[in-house]
């Protein structure tokens, strides 16, 4: 008898301890989001294993041409979030330009001539949202796209610098996730047609 007992205490023990442990996490769970909530944080974005919470640092990313890129929006209590979404000119890395014989500011006070969701195929649906531009896209060729005609670019672009911005904003919060591109490697020549190890 003493035996079983003891059995049963040692069970006991491991279950009170899992019950323990779970009402911990629970607590922390808890005041982790009440406190990510009481500063605006009531959803986030996820790309590409990535986690953006809103109110937070934001992010840079890299996009790959010619490839569709599919973005999350989800809430933190689960529920879908309604949520606003643009690809909009980086004011940080401002160019001039001519169009039509104008001059042009890529980033200016129009909103309208600011907003490249369009140029960039945004798709919005309840739970996320996709953009997809093709093979060899360029900051060059988004702005002609934008704009329409022959543009003349005053400065030689950067290919490092990232000249848009995906912004992601509900209610009050906003996830900013600043983008370059990277061309796709379809193909790999080598020269001389050996290798020697």
């Amino acid at each position: 008898m003493s035996k079983a007992n003891g059995a049963l205490g040692a069970v006991g023990k491991v279950i009170t301890y899992i019950l323990v442990v779970l009402l911990v996490l629970g607590i922390a769970g808890g005041i982790a989001y009440f406190a990510l909530r009481s500063q605006g944080v009531t959803y986030y974005v996820e790309y590409d294993g990535e986690v953006y919470l809103a109110n937070g640092d934001g992010g840079n990313i890299t996009l790959r041409t010619g490839e569709t890129h599919e973005f999350s929006v989800k809430s933190l209590t689960g529920g879908e979030v309604n949520y606003d979404v643009k690809v909009v000119s980086n004011s940080a890395n401002n160019f001039t330009f001519i169009c039509d014989g104008k001059p042009q500011s890529f980033c200016g006070t129009d909103e309208d001539l600011n907003d490249y969701s369009e140029v960039f195929g945004l798709q919005k649906s309840a739970d996320g949202f996709s953009l997809s531009f093709p093979d060899g896209f360029t900051v060059e060729r988004a702005v002609e796209e934008k704009f329409g005609g022959e543009v003349l670019f005053d400065e030689e672009l950067q290919s490092d610098k990232a000249y848009f911005v995906i912004s992601v904003v509900a209610d009050e919060s906003f996830v900013d996730l600043w983008f370059v591109f990277d061309a796709k490697v379809t193909g790999l020549t080598l020269d001389p047609p050996q290798i020697v190890f």
